[in-house]
Order: C-alpha cells, then structure tokens, then sequence
C-alpha cells in the first residue's frame, strides 16, 4: 500500500493516509523505526506491527500526562494503568518505554519526595519511610535515600514543634503536656529516642499559667468545698489537668 501523505496531530502523533483514503495513527518514533519517509510502501504485515506498537504509544501519552500532574512511582503508574483495563503486556511495555525516556525512575522520585517533605512538611522520617513503602519503592531505594533526613534535622523540627505545642497551650499541665506531645510527635514519625532527648530537662508550662490554672479551678471549687477538702479537692483537679508537681510546694 502506498503512503499519500503524513499528517501532523497533537501529542507526538501523525495521521499516515494510505491508497484508498485509508488512515492510520502513528507515533513519529515509529515513521523513523520503520523508514516511512523513504520507503513510502506499507505491507499488511507492517502495518499490522504498526498499529499494535502506536496503541502501546498512545497508551504512554496517557501514563505520562498523569505523570505530569506530579511524580509518580513506577506502582502507582501500574496500577494507574490497570484501573483502565490495558492488557498486562501493553502496561509492561508502557513501564518499559518510560523508563527507558527517563520519565520513569524510583530514586529519583524517593529523592524528590523526601526533598520536598523535609523542606514543606512538619512529617519525621519514619511517616516519610512509610509513604515511600506504600507507593512501592523499594527498601533499597529508601534506604539510599533516608540518611538525607539527618538527626540534626529532625532534632530542629521537634524542636520548633515542640516549642510551638508549648506557646499554644493554654491548659495542660506539664504531664498531659507531655503525653501529648509525645504522641503527636510519634504520629509525624519522629523518632521516640529524639523527642524524649528533646522533652527531657525542658520547662513546659510556665508558672504564670499554673498560676492561672490553679486560681481557675480553685475559684470553681471553693463553691462546693473549704478548708482541708478544698485543698485536697484542689491537688486532685490540678493531677487530672496534668500539673503533677509544676510549682508544687
């Protein structure tokens, strides 16, 4: 069959017009790959091999505008693929094609993602390593990675957290306080070694907000109670709100 003309589209792609007014797509890749512009003939056989490696093509345009929303490890492109009901062999040949463009690779998406969540996130190393493991990438892979998030720096980011949990408490005492910022910061994956070494020796509440706390509660109690009671009644309430033994005399 005779090629009359090749016709430009979006994406990449060519309309190739055959005798007899028959069109078919084609990825420019495949008009170099098999010589069309020199040959200008196409056998059935041909354009048979044609049409099933351009819907390989036409496959990866899809994989890889979803890519260009963001990075995207290689798990989530397979399965990105899968929900759209593409045979398994057209999605291993799609994997195969970015990966071999250089738009498909798991370090550098676990550089990125680790760069980018040090730099815009309050998430410690252990969520990071987490997330990681969900999309896929490898425990080599994040375990080449991870030592960019050194201890240094998670000990700066609890220490700004925790500093941050301290001015924005209003009622704690300095055992609830700690409870919950402990478990705050487990919940960001910080390591428990590193916010104990944090936590420990810091002042948590000041006495200005003991003080404040006790006047509360007192003023609240001695409506009910007096004396000995009010006092007992007072040390109780204070335990319950976390004050152990901030300014205790």
């Amino acid at each position: 069959m005779r090629i009359v003309r090749f016709t430009k589209n979006k994406n990449g792609m060519y309309q190739l017009t055959l005798e007899n007014n028959i069109k078919v797509k084609i990825h420019e890749d495949l008009i170099l790959k098999y010589d069309l512009l020199l040959k200008k003939e196409l056998d059935e056989k041909t354009l048979l091999k044609i049409r099933d490696e351009n819907f390989i093509y036409e496959v990866y345009e899809i994989a890889f505008k979803y890519m260009k929303i963001r990075l995207r490890s290689q798990k989530e492109i397979e399965a990105y693929l899968k929900k759209k009901e593409y045979p398994s062999e057209v999605i291993a040949s799609v994997l195969s094609l970015l990966k071999e463009r250089g738009d498909l690779d798991d370090n550098m998406y676990a550089t990125s993602y680790l760069h980018d969540k040090m730099l815009m996130s309050h998430d410690g190393p252990n969520k990071i390593r987490g997330e990681l493991e969900k999309v896929g990438i490898s425990t080599e892979i994040i375990e080449k990675v991870m030592p960019s998030y050194t201890e240094e720096l998670e000990k700066e980011k609890i220490e700004k957290l925790v500093q941050k949990q301290i001015k924005t408490n209003h009622s704690k005492g300095s055992m609830l306080l700690k409870k919950k910022i402990q478990s705050y910061l487990t919940s960001l994956g910080y390591s428990s070694m590193l916010i104990n070494q944090v936590l420990n020796g810091k002042k948590l509440v000041s006495e200005d907000l003991y003080q404040k706390e006790y006047e509360k509660q007192k003023k609240l109690l001695s409506k009910k109670y007096s004396g000995k009671e009010l006092e007992y009644k007072l040390k109780q309430k204070m335990y319950q709100k976390g004050f152990s033994n901030d300014f205790w005399n």
